[in-house]
């Protein structure tokens, strides 16, 4: 495992496992520090493409994220982009509650943002 961040009040939980190369984040985003909390994340999606290659999979189910966070998502989606560039398959899942606008929004707008990604928005209840 790369990356195993317990979730907090605060922060979701980060898992990114290396076989298969998967990425999960799940919870509530509004850490203190976003750029302390996010750093370690970001750098090890930054550098997937040392790894080797071959699929990604990743699966982000928020209850909740603030602004800062937000931009540490776009970073992480950059990161996500660029491992795809290189010619790896990437599946992108956004899991949203039934009821949740706010967060099937935040979905469709990295969707937009990111049209390249294989990008998937689910609704469960």
């Amino acid at each position: 495992m790369l990356l195993d961040i317990a979730a907090t009040e605060r922060t979701p939980s980060i898992e990114l496992n290396k076989q298969p190369l998967r990425l999960t984040i799940k919870g509530e985003s509004f850490p203190e520090d976003v750029s302390a909390f996010y750093g370690q994340v970001i750098n090890s999606i930054s550098n997937l493409s040392g790894l080797g290659s071959g699929p990604l999979s990743v699966e982000l189910s928020m209850v909740y994220i603030n602004s800062s966070s937000i931009k540490a998502f776009y970073r992480i989606f950059e990161g996500i982009e660029a491992y795809r560039k290189l010619g790896n398959e990437v599946q992108v899942v956004w899991k949203a509650e039934e009821d949740d606008d706010i967060m099937q929004e935040l979905g469709e707008d990295f969707k937009d943002r990111f049209q390249e990604l294989n990008f998937s928005i689910i609704q469960h209840g």
